[in-house]
């Protein structure tokens, strides 16, 4: 069952300061494995307790994921079992199972996800989770793994129309409609893959994510902070980390060759390396990699909700929170805290109460995003370098065109490799939707029936979709790194080298150190690093 649950996480792809106005939607230990070794400048009593942060009280849990409930599941998961493989496999059952039917009376208000979620997931209809949940994993099965896929399918289960429903709320596609979404100031909620998230035992509660933007918010002062602190690209401290990776490479990875990037563990130490030395100066060792590494291994279990955490006795829960505390350790390790205290002074009106809060939510920032997503950015290439598809990719909807050989394909990436990694991740990018929440009552077509949705309810944008949309893309589905819009693509929530970049206020802070990693990293595997005495 905890395989499944994990599985399950494929699916979906802080809390905002007490100003920002809250969905109504979401109104209701462990130690470091080393211990924390204070420096001078940062006493004991300011950095502040790690175990309280992390073992505080749990934010908004729904009534649906009562232990109760998961008591009454198990009791019932045969009939659960049956009804969910169906709905897993059948389009036609999925919209009954999110939305209702005609056919049943009342069924889209007391036998369906969308009516459980209005109602505020009374216990009551914990049971339409249930074999939700099981749905959502038999349809994951069914298309190859592939979260894009399932997400296709379930679009064209709705119609292929602008909206569908899935998990808490409505998702919608198109470049047009993420763009809007993307240049807006967002509405967020402690909500990741468009369910809410467990706070703050999985994740930190005013995690950036989860705060809205705009100016004069939490979400502003917070990541101007970690932008000046960690990720200038353009800082003299970083360019020359960033120059002197190479060699740091040839030193720790000798005798390289593209298959060695088939070895996914080995990739992934690799990286969390580099992003450590990076935005910390710290060339970090092969256990500490192992532990950071952890963060793309364990990223399927983030997105699991409340009920499936307890379902499985919360154990990727506590695996998360001993990752959480194992990352501050290495941070205190090599004595950075001060950076953390800088940081926590500039925030103003929304500094933490702890400096060891915000050093949680950095890093789970820098583990998350930084780790996981350059991570799976990595195998991605370094699977195309080889026409070789990525384990989570849709298969069916990515074809090679003229670069069907790996000949091809690296004599490709030697011409221009941002250009490569750039349309390679287009395709196939590591994060494949967000979520932020609806700022008014909106209408919205679901399954040829008009229904109005309120101000607060979940919305996810599918960036990985409105990078396939054929108005913008032509022929979408085929590689091809000379495409003179690439730019457009959304895959760093923005449009990442576009000449209106600046207008996506949420684009990813540190997309310029991701492709430098990703690119240090192929032309290390390639041998096509610079001299160690151009370095």
């Amino acid at each position: 069952l905890a395989q499944a649950a994990a599985c399950v996480a494929q699916v979906q792809c802080g809390r905002p300061h007490s100003t920002h106005k809250r969905s109504p939607f979401f109104s209701s230990g462990a130690q470091a494995l080393v211990p924390p070794a204070p420096d001078m400048a940062t006493s004991e009593s300011t950095w502040g307790s790690l175990s309280t942060v992390l073992n505080g009280p749990l934010v908004n849990v729904p009534h649906d994921a009562w232990w109760i409930s998961i008591v009454f599941m198990y009791l019932t998961l045969p009939f659960s079992l049956i009804q969910g493989v169906l709905i897993g496999l059948v389009p036609s059952l999925f919209v009954c199972a999110s939305v209702g039917t005609c056919c049943i009376p009342c069924s889209d208000k007391l036998c369906s996800i969308m009516g459980s979620v209005l109602m505020g997931r009374p216990f009551l209809m914990a049971w339409t989770w249930w074999r939700y949940l099981i749905a959502g994993l038999v349809g994951l099965f069914a298309q190859g793994k592939s979260r894009l896929a399932l997400f296709i399918w379930e679009w064209k289960a709705f119609g292929s129309g602008q909206w569908w429903w899935h998990g808490e709320g409505i998702w919608c596609w198109s470049y047009e409609d993420c763009e809007r979404i993307l240049q807006s100031q967002q509405n967020r909620a402690p909500a990741f893959g468009c369910v809410r998230a467990c706070c703050p035992d999985m994740f930190p509660t005013s995690l950036l994510i989860f705060l809205s933007n705009g100016p004069g918010t939490e979400w502003e002062a917070v990541r101007n902070a970690v932008h000046g602190a960690l990720l200038d690209a353009g800082s003299a401290e970083v360019k020359q980390r960033m120059a002197a990776l190479p060699q740091r490479l040839a030193e720790d990875w000798k005798q390289p060759k593209l298959e060695d990037m088939n070895d996914t563990p080995r990739v992934n130490r690799m990286v969390s390396k580099c992003v450590f030395f990076v935005l910390f100066g710290k060339w970090i060792t092969d256990e500490e990699a192992i532990v950071l590494s952890a963060w793309r291994s364990n990223a399927g279990v983030f997105i699991l909700p409340r009920i499936v955490q307890r379902a499985i006795c919360n154990i990727k829960i506590r695996e998360v929170k001993k990752l959480r505390a194992a990352s501050v350790a290495i941070v205190e390790k090599y004595g950075l805290q001060q950076v953390f205290v800088d940081m926590n002074n500039r925030l103003g009106q929304w500094k933490r109460q702890s400096v060891v809060q915000l050093c949680d939510e950095i890093v789970f920032g820098v583990g998350f995003a930084g780790i996981g997503g350059t991570s799976a950015a990595c195998e991605t290439v370094a699977a195309f370098l080889q026409c070789k598809m990525p384990g989570e990719s849709p298969a069916k909807y990515i074809k090679w065109g003229s670069y069907d050989t790996a000949a091809k394909m690296v004599e490709k990436y030697k011409q221009n490799s941002e250009a490569y990694i750039k349309e390679a991740l287009r395709m196939d990018p590591p994060v494949t939707s967000a979520t932020n929440a609806l700022k008014e009552e909106t209408k919205v077509m679901l399954k040829g029936k008009e229904r109005t949705m309120p101000a607060g309810l979940l919305n996810q944008y599918v960036v990985s979709m409105a990078n396939r949309d054929p108005k913008v893309f032509q022929d979408p589905e085929i590689f091809n790194p000379d495409r003179e819009n690439l730019n457009k693509a959304f895959t760093w929530n923005g449009a990442f080298g576009a000449e209106n970049e600046a207008s996506f206020p949420r684009i990813c802070p540190g997309r310029s150190l991701g492709l430098g990693i990703t690119q240090a990293l192929m032309d290390h595997a390639l041998r096509i690093s610079p001299p160690s005495g151009d370095v």
